[in-house]
């Protein structure tokens, strides 16, 4: 799921550069940006860190991409050094040291250098990954295969997805669906985005149990992944300010000590569907 992780992240640096702008009244103070999310199940494959941009610069993700830093993960009392990828700016744990396990709570430290004042930014985080997800209904009957709708009429695709966590402690829930391939052509009732590329749509948070996947989350014919994410305080803080378009940078829904941005988990489950034309 890396493109539903980039997605989020370019959505993370943008709406908080955003909110940046507004609240800076005279000289730039350097600040990081932070964005990260943790799956229940999957190794911690990239954490992403920012400086923001001042004003009347050019944002440029390699200028602006955080180097050096010393970033650590702490789970049951043992810390995890992350390793800086190859792209800038992304830091990552190997499968074979750490997988991310529901009900556990993460810590993130973070000591990146302050290119601004020559000193360094100190910052924490703290999240909790929901458990694993329990589909029931529709959504059983078709896990793991293969389904194959009729777009003619797409009101009729609309259903309710009883999703709750294996604890039943968590009932905030997301969704998305991402078009794995798009050279079957677009679904011209639910183009209300001109921008082609767009591949993979979210919804709204929702509170479960019930969850509504509908067809407005569908751009694109042929092969689609639909993922239902139950996600943490953190996470639902975070959609709550980039819903609709985003750009509100509330400091009250920023659960990040030191920085600004995402530091959220969530557990997930996915399904793949074939969506055709009516013939």
């Amino acid at each position: 799921m890396r493109i539903t992780i980039s997605i989020l992240l370019i959505a993370v640096v943008g709406f908080l550069e955003a909110g940046c702008d507004q609240t800076i009244q005279s000289d730039y103070q350097e600040q990081i940006v932070v964005g990260a999310f943790l799956y229940a199940g999957a190794p911690i494959d990239s954490i992403v860190l920012h400086r923001t941009t001042p004003l009347s610069s050019y944002y440029d993700d390699t200028d602006y991409a955080v180097t050096g830093a010393q970033v650590t993960v702490t789970v049951d009392g043992v810390a995890h050094t992350l390793k800086p990828l190859a792209e800038k700016g992304r830091y990552y744990l190997p499968a074979s040291e750490l997988i991310v396990q529901g009900g556990k709570t993460y810590n993130l430290s973070i000591v990146a250098p302050n290119l601004q004042s020559g000193g360094v930014h100190n910052i924490s985080a703290t999240t909790t990954v929901p458990m694993p997800i329990h589909l029931s209904g529709l959504i059983d009957s078709i896990h793991g295969q293969t389904f194959t709708l009729d777009t003619n009429n797409l009101s009729n695709f609309a259903f309710l997805v009883t999703a709750t966590t294996t604890d039943a402690s968590d009932s905030r829930f997301i969704l998305s669906v991402t078009a794995l391939d798009t050279s079957f052509g677009r679904v011209h009732q639910g183009n209300l985005n001109a921008d082609s590329s767009t591949f993979t749509r979210y919804s709204q948070q929702q509170t479960g149990p019930a969850v509504a996947l509908t067809p407005n989350l569908i751009r694109w014919y042929g092969p689609n992944l639909m993922t239902i994410y139950a996600i943490d305080t953190n996470w639902w803080d975070y959609q709550r300010q980039v819903a609709g378009g985003g750009g509100d940078y509330q400091p009250s829904l920023n659960h990040i000590v030191g920085a600004m941005g995402v530091f959220a988990s969530g557990a997930r489950d996915t399904v793949s569907v074939f969506i055709k034309p009516k013939q």
